[in-house]
């Protein structure tokens, strides 16, 4: 099993290949043109896909959704919270969580093309049926459906759970961050903390490079249990964390 990044103006969109091949996102409308390319220089056409599967429902996430599932017959799976948002061609108003965001909101495109997902699914899906190993994941926090794909190597592809670096990755692309955009925040620190009992190592985010769970742990997980319990509470959750991993591909 091999996983492609796949860079598509700021976004990162992901090809799980195994038996078959998932997509994980598709960037924005804008990137289309390149979302083709960049599977054409990996072997591929939009034929060659088994699944679209939606991290969450966002213009620049599932941009050229219909498109594939139109032109390739390729399915589209999404989480049933953000089923509605996919099928509505427009998404679905965030909490800003920093004051760039308010610029990168006016900046970016809100709509798409809407279309029906094929497989809605709610805290689990298994990608064996699309010849691939690995399980996704309800992970919510960015959007209220979001999900993250699991693999067996101790890898995950997050969406936009968090961003890596800045300005599109294009500062310290390595660096775990908090997305501008949220729209439940509160849930993010328990997602991540659920993706550390998992198991996994690295995380591939939405926008950004490759994160590492070590640095999400120290500089995200832990920060916010010592904000919200205080030091001594947060190095106990952090031990436990740490040492209580679940097995990933249990579902």
């Amino acid at each position: 099993m091999h996983v492609h990044r796949l860079p598509l103006h700021g976004t990162n969109a992901y090809v799980i290949s195994g038996e078959h091949h998932v997509l994980v996102d598709t960037g924005p409308e804008r990137a289309r043109a390149d979302l083709l390319d960049g599977l054409a220089n990996i072997g591929l056409t939009g034929a060659d896909l088994s699944l679209v599967l939606a991290t969450h429902a966002h213009s620049t996430s599932i941009g050229n959704a219909a498109y594939l599932q139109r032109e390739f017959h390729v399915p589209i799976a999404v989480h049933g919270a953000d089923a509605p948002i996919l099928a509505s061609g427009l998404d679905r108003s965030v909490r800003l969580t920093d004051p760039i965001g308010f610029v990168m909101r006016w900046l970016g495109d809100t709509r798409f093309d809407a279309t029906s997902p094929d497989v809605v699914f709610g805290h689990t899906l298994s990608l064996d049926g699309f010849g691939c190993a690995g399980t996704v994941v309800h992970t919510p926090g960015h959007t209220i459906g979001s999900a993250t794909v699991v693999l067996p190597t101790g890898d995950a592809i997050i969406g936009d759970l968090l961003m890596g670096g800045w300005f599109g990755g294009r500062v310290n692309a390595s660096q775990p961050a908090r997305h501008y955009f949220a729209e439940v925040p509160q849930r993010v620190v328990r997602s991540l903390a659920l993706l550390n009992r998992l198991g996994v190592q690295r995380l591939h985010p939405g926008t950004g490079g490759v994160l590492q769970m070590d640095d999400v742990r120290r500089q995200i997980i832990r920060r916010a249990n010592d904000v919200a319990s205080g030091p001594a509470r947060a190095r106990m959750r952090e031990r436990r964390l740490r040492e209580e991993p679940v097995i990933h591909g249990a579902n």
